[in-house]
């Protein structure tokens, strides 16, 4: 684990925003109850110079990535947002039968499966090799590596360089974003664009989305420290885009210094940015707004159980750990979750110690009400929530505010 005392993009000083305390590692799940696993704290810091906004405690790859159990989903926001993307790509003159895209965290490869069709050549580089392995039986070749500078030169010597790049959810994955850049540097065509894309800085404090804090994450983009991190590089912010996928995303469109038209998006997020993080105010509105849903959900939960209701717990993404250790929450008040991902289903939650089971199960078990971890799919969810869970049921979301479903 390395301690981070200093901003990790201009080197300034650092000052704190929250500390959620101690968590285990997200997505790290374990095969039986009350198996030992670490914990290690979650403070987020900012740094006023160059509005850098980083997770204190950032934890090894290994230790992050060794057992690593997400896979994307197949469901109707996604697909829309990939129908988004293709069409900005194709906006700004790409995605064209001629050019090559490689995407940097590709997962089980649904976004490059998407876009293949559009492009003479797509390749995505994942570290995960259970999950990367589906992306290839799928038809996307997959580079199961950490992407690096060792990488990126076996990339440019077996390949040309790339028109576009894309880098989804992941960029804030690593403790040196720097070494991604340079990377990147090496593989990207002179002209071409690098899309990153990760859970949006405004919309994660505005909303309270405390769950968005785990330790994958260590960084919390906004434009103002892409643009601080770019300028070290032989990058630039070219353009912006708001996307409402994960709680809102931001999708930074960079390329090389100089190379592109600097879009009036760009002008007008910097405005917004600074006027939202320059009194900082909007970081007190969040641990403000984040103890009162927690004492109002616990509130309901004690309620419930006082009920004889059985409260579980839908979803089992990596917001759930932050979710059920800043809640103080357990198989003592939650009897399980629910997930679709086979890799995850059959498997406890370490420290929390629920159990995670099928939709199919759900069936066969008694409940009443359920947490909504996954609330940022909330619209799929409430679509098909009552061919999934009994009549009656009372889904319970907690992000961006507490809000009660009764499935009819």
């Amino acid at each position: 684990m390395i301690t981070k005392t200093k901003c990790s993009i201009c080197d300034g000083s650092v000052e704190e925003i929250v500390d959620l305390g101690k968590c285990p590692p997200a997505n790290n799940f374990v095969k039986k109850k009350n198996e030992m696993v670490n914990s290690y704290p979650l403070i987020v810091d900012f740094c006023n110079k160059c509005f850098c906004i980083q997770l204190r405690h950032c934890l090894s790859k290994n230790e992050l990535y060794s057992y690593y159990t997400y896979s994307t989903p197949k469901i109707d926001s996604l697909a829309d947002h990939y129908a988004n993307l293709l069409k900005k790509l194709k906006k700004l003159g790409y995605a064209k039968k001629k050019q090559s895209c490689i995407e940097i965290g590709s997962n089980n490869g649904n976004l490059l499966k998407f876009l293949q069709p559009n492009f003479h050549k797509v390749l995505g580089v994942d570290p995960a090799a259970n999950i990367a392995k589906i992306a290839r039986n799928n038809g996307v070749e997959t580079i199961i590596e950490f992407f690096s500078n060792d990488v990126a030169d076996q990339i440019s010597n077996e390949y040309n360089n790339f028109n576009v790049a894309i880098a989804r959810h992941m960029f804030a994955h690593n403790e040196d974003p720097g070494e991604l850049l340079s990377a990147m540097d090496k593989i990207l065509d002179e002209n071409g664009v690098f899309i990153i894309e990760n859970a949006y800085a405004i919309d994660t404090f505005k909303n309270g989305e405390f769950d968005q804090i785990y330790h994958e994450h260590m960084f919390y983009f906004s434009a103002l420290n892409i643009t601080a991190l770019m300028d070290k590089f032989d990058f630039e912010l070219i353009d912006f885009e708001h996307a409402p996928v994960h709680g809102g995303s931001g999708v930074f469109i960079c390329g090389k210094k100089g190379k592109h038209e600097i879009q009036r998006s760009v002008k007008d997020i910097l405005e917004k940015e600074q006027e939202a993080f320059g009194d900082k105010k909007i970081f007190d509105n969040f641990k403000e707004k984040i103890e009162v849903t927690k004492k109002k959900t616990l509130k309901l939960i004690d309620n419930e159980l006082n009920s004889n209701k059985i409260i579980g717990a839908y979803g089992a993404p990596a917001k759930a750990f932050t979710v059920f250790s800043y809640y103080g929450l357990s198989d003592k008040n939650i009897s399980f979750c629910v997930d679709t991902t086979p890799t995850k289903i059959g498997k406890i939650f370490p420290e929390f110690n629920i159990p995670i089971i099928s939709e199919e199960a759900l069936s066969n078990v008694e409940y009443n009400t359920l947490i909504v971890n996954a609330w940022n799919y909330k619209e799929d969810i409430l679509k098909k929530a009552s061919s999934i869970f009994k009549k009656g049921t009372k889904l319970i979301f907690i992000i961006p505010n507490l809000e009660i479903y009764t499935v009819k």
